[in-house]
């Protein structure tokens, strides 16, 4: 079994995340705005940045292939706001996706990632892995 959170998010400016609904023609699933607490279990630990964010909006334990699928389609509706951000508004994709095995495996088929290639975003995946007891 597997944990996923598969999101867009426009970051790097500096009003109220929620402003950007009227640009993007939608509202976001999410907001960040920046110095609010990340959670109510330790509200010293503030967000560093305010962001608007868009997710697949699937439970967390469905595919990532499905994950990236329906945030592909929700991005390829806003394929012209997309290209008219401001050029310092900065964006991508963020993706935490929690493997619960000793042999993780992360694959995506070629026209899923050719889809998000042909929306400008440049892909690369880097994955950790810590093994039991050792740190490593």
């Amino acid at each position: 079994m597997s944990e996923h959170h598969v999101y867009f998010a426009i970051f790097g400016f500096d009003h109220d995340p929620s402003q950007l609904d009227l640009l993007m023609g939608q509202s976001a699933d999410d907001y960040w705005r920046e110095g609010e607490s990340f959670s109510a279990t330790v509200p010293e630990a503030q967000r560093r940045e305010n962001r608007w964010i868009l997710s697949s909006q699937l439970d967390e334990t469905a595919s990532h292939r499905d994950h990236f699928e329906k945030l592909l389609l929700k991005l390829k509706r806003l394929r012209t706001q997309l290209d008219n951000l401001p050029d310092d508004y900065r964006y991508g994709i963020g993706v935490s996706h929690y493997f619960f095995m000793d042999d993780p495996t992360f694959y995506l088929p070629e026209e899923i990632l050719e889809g998000f290639r042909a929306l400008g975003f440049d892909i690369s995946f880097d994955q950790l892995g810590l093994d039991h007891g050792t740190g490593n």
